[in-house]
């Protein structure tokens, strides 16, 4: 059975790919730094009969990382992809943020992606496997407010495109997703912090959406399908490729 690691996958996007993958019939292990999320949502899908297990993982931890492919190549003795989902929103421009903040975004974003690459590289090696990114529309062009995030987000951009040359002769594909403004939890939270009240907020999620050719919200299911296309043969000879999903934000705007 193949088998994905799914990082971030306690809620919104990366809950959304570990149930798609899941439905593709794949071994799903569920990793997350808040281990009662992941185990949610490995219970739920264990329940619709589905082979899923989770793990508490902090992909700012090398050895958390390591744990986590070990675990994987222990439960069913290979790792075919891996998503390298889990990040963490920084706001503020460069004026505002703090060092602290700063590191923190890179920690997160960047050094969250490189350790985790690192780890399950050498067993997608084995089988040919494929690594997916989540970047982000931020990392391809700027927008106010979100310095530090960008550039970590860029970072990992980056990071796919160097994978992708080092390891393509080694059989491994490595691509990124950049989604747009994905209504999820976490994003719904930080848009309901900024706001005095629900009529504040709603008009917030508005000025969001207005800048969308396709005036609405993405959503992490809608995500999940072009995650399943990069890590699946549908991308046979795709590689080093940055995909965004934005309702046509970067093009078309």
């Amino acid at each position: 059975m193949r088998t994905a690691i799914v990082t971030g996958a306690g809620s919104g996007i990366g809950r959304a790919v570990a149930a798609r993958f899941a439905a593709e019939g794949m071994a799903v292990l569920c990793a997350d730094l808040n281990d009662a999320a992941a185990q949610v949502v490995a219970d739920d899908l264990s329940a619709a009969g589905h082979h899923v297990r989770a793990i508490r993982t902090d992909i700012t931890d090398e050895a958390s990382v390591a744990d986590m492919a070990a675990f994987a190549m222990d439960w069913t003795g290979r790792i075919d992809t891996c998503i390298a989902n889990a990040g963490a929103m920084i706001e503020g421009d460069i004026l505002s943020l703090s060092l602290d903040d700063w590191n923190h975004a890179l920690m997160v974003n960047a050094t969250g992606a490189f350790l985790t690459a690192r780890a399950v590289l050498p067993h997608l090696v084995m089988q040919a496997g494929t690594l997916v990114f989540t970047a982000s529309t931020v990392g391809l062009l700027g927008m106010k407010g979100v310095a530090a995030y960008s550039a970590a987000k860029g970072a990992v951009v980056a990071l796919t495109r160097q994978l992708a040359a080092d390891f393509a002769a080694r059989g491994v594909r490595v691509n990124a997703v950049a989604p747009g403004a994905v209504r999820t939890p976490l994003s719904e939270s930080q848009f309901r912090a900024r706001a005095a009240d629900e009529a504040e907020f709603q008009a917030l999620l508005a000025q969001v959406i207005g800048r969308y050719p396709i005036a609405r919200w993405g959503t992490p299911q809608e995500i999940a399908e072009v995650v399943l296309f990069l890590a699946t043969e549908r991308s046979a000879w795709m590689t080093g490729q940055i995909i965004p999903v934005d309702g046509g934000l970067l093009q078309l705007r």
